[in-house]
């Protein structure tokens, strides 16, 4: 049905000499074309209850001549609109799923998506990760010793990537006014020349000057992709996808640290330092990836050249129920200033985002400071590298575990308090191991809950706060706000294992290991919260209900014109 039927308007409804209204209500003859949108024509029962809502708003036209009667001009157009709006009641809107596709239909394009879309992002994400957090393992294979770099300058290094990561975060925005493809092709090729060039610095200033440009290029890029993933996914079906996309990171480390340990193995037979090679190796990559990604990456569910026409269709109609599922369907919409001011309103926001503050503490430090810590405990630069890797399959592992079970069970809090809970834990067994100067194995078993447990919790940070925004403004002013300040954290995770602390880094350690427990103790108070707020709405959306009439709740929740009630995600 046109939207300007739904929306009570009568312009589409046009006299025809030739059509009598009544004959017009038995079923359609589907097109038996299965490459073209016709092939979604709706039989006999659905057509009854199209041409019911188009009879209901016939009685609202003005009189016609008497040789003339009012019609419904029906197309594949027309259909396929009212197939998107209608169902927008929440419970009604789900009983009506089987009658616009199938079960099967839907798992068809979650697949594909899946594995065209999500593994190709994670991709991205790895060479992103892996470009940032390279450093450490360039410091292990030489970087500080031929720049002549003292512990603070390296510090500065790590320092100066987060500050115009941090100072460039609303360009999350972006996702949603510039085509995607064309945006994420442009951030890929950025750091990628960006990360390659760090192989020719020749100074501190340099190195610094080179580091800062990195941050930027990222942050249009990484804390954007939950958002982006949102145009393809339902609320509860993000955390799985979000934790395939951040399991990226993990893996990148282990990845940096098994290619650092091969190319210092090549380095001793090549007249370049091992690092350089690494900055090379590592970073060109990227920019071949862009211009791949350029061509394929759809800015959304209607433009994904890996879905045919019909797999696009049931794309658009299984969010069909989200809020703010029109704009969805469109490229280059226009933000809504007011819901961005809402959004910067409410303090349940800010709750998440110093949770996602304090994960990030541990976030940042391990990863880009482990083979130091690794090599303190005794082993050799060689060994510290092939080490690190270990640990980062392990969380891998863990949050894509963590991610399923958070959508299955459609719970975020309970699943971020195990694993801020895991990964204090793991700090802690590092923390005192180093304060009783026991054996190097002790501190390195407590790595891997450590590490699983930062990387699982700021997975389903960034999923839980998507899921908590209504429409695509709110979300990405979210996803903005919490990387702004939650961002924060790397300043003073990069600075917790100073050259003064070693081998031991117990300071640091127990710094961490406060911040995952503080982390704990936020995401239990924002779970009451959040259950106090869907308690309240569902009394007053209840009250609501029982007043309006009974013909009007039939018209306004089949038509989409009656708000859809939202329900946090505890």
């Amino acid at each position: 049905m046109p939207p300007s039927l739904v929306n009570g308007s009568t312009e589409s409804l046009q006299p025809s000499p030739k059509t009598d209204v009544t004959s017009s209500t038995g079923p359609m003859t589907p097109e038996t074309d299965s490459n073209s949108d016709n092939d979604t024509n709706m039989a006999g029962g659905f057509e009854d209850l199209n041409r019911t809502f188009e009879l209901k708003n016939i009685s609202h036209l003005p009189s016609h001549s008497n040789d003339a009667e009012p019609i419904y001009h029906d197309s594949p157009e027309n259909r396929d609109s009212f197939d998107e709006q209608r169902g927008q009641g929440g419970e009604n809107g789900r009983k009506d799923s089987f009658m616009l596709y199938t079960p099967d239909e839907e798992r068809a394009v979650i697949k594909r998506l899946d594995r065209r879309l999500v593994l190709f992002m994670a991709f991205l994400y790895l060479l992103s990760f892996l470009d940032r957090s390279n450093i450490g393992n360039a410091k292990v294979a030489g970087l500080s010793y031929d720049l002549g770099l003292s512990s603070s300058q390296y510090e500065w290094l790590l320092t100066a990537f987060y500050i115009t990561y941090i100072g460039f975060q609303w360009m999350t925005l972006l996702y949603r006014v510039i085509p995607a493809h064309a945006y994420i092709a442009v951030c890929v090729i950025s750091w990628g020349l960006i990360a390659s060039l760090q192989s020719l610095a020749g100074s501190f200033a340099s190195m610094l000057i080179l580091r800062g440009l990195l941050g930027m290029a990222e942050a249009a890029f990484s804390p954007g992709v939950p958002f982006y993933l949102s145009f393809f996914f339902k609320r509860e079906e993000l955390a799985l996808r979000t934790g395939l996309f951040i399991s990226a990171a993990p893996l990148a480390t282990s990845l940096a640290s098994s290619l650092a340990w091969l190319i210092m193995k090549a380095g001793e037979r090549v007249p370049i330092s091992a690092w350089r090679l690494l900055f090379v190796i590592e970073g060109f990559p990227s920019i071949i990836v862009a211009v791949f990604a350029f061509y394929y990456l759809p800015d959304g569910p209607g433009t994904a050249k890996f879905l045919t026409r019909r797999q696009k269709k049931v794309a658009r109609l299984r969010l069909r129920n989200e809020k703010d599922a029109k704009q969805m369907f469109s490229h280059g919409s226009k933000l809504n200033f007011r819901e961005i001011f809402q959004t910067f309103l409410d303090p349940k926001l800010y709750i998440t985002a110093l949770c996602f503050f304090s994960a990030n503490v541990a976030y940042a430090s391990l990863p880009i400071h482990l083979p130091t810590i690794v090599n303190e405990m005794g082993y050799t630069a060689l060994m510290s590298q092939a080490l690190s890797a270990p640990p980062y399959l392990i969380a891998f592992v863990f949050v894509l575990a963590t991610a399923y079970l958070s959508d299955r069970y459609r719970s975020r809090s309970v699943f971020v308090c195990i694993s801020a809970l895991m990964g204090a834990s793991g700090y802690l067994i590092i923390a005192i191991a180093g304060k009783r100067e026991m054996s190097a194995g002790w501190r390195y078993a407590g790595v891997y809950p450590a590490a699983a447990g930062f990387f699982s919790a700021v997975t389903l940070l960034i999923t839980w706060t998507l899921n908590n925004q209504e429409s695509d403004s709110k979300k990405g002013t979210g996803l903005a706000t919490l990387n702004i300040i939650g961002q924060f954290g790397p300043l003073l995770g990069t600075r917790l294992y100073p050259d003064s602390d070693k081998p031991y880094y117990v300071r640091g350690m127990s710094v961490c290991a406060g911040f995952m427990l503080l982390v704990f103790l936020l995401s239990l108070i924002l779970r009451v919260i959040l259950i106090r707020e869907n308690s309240k709405s569902t009394a007053t959306y209840s009250l609501a209900a029982s007043q309006d009439d009974e013909e009007e709740l039939v018209d306004k929740e089949v038509l989409g014109a009656r708000p859809v009630r939202f329900k946090y995600m505890t």
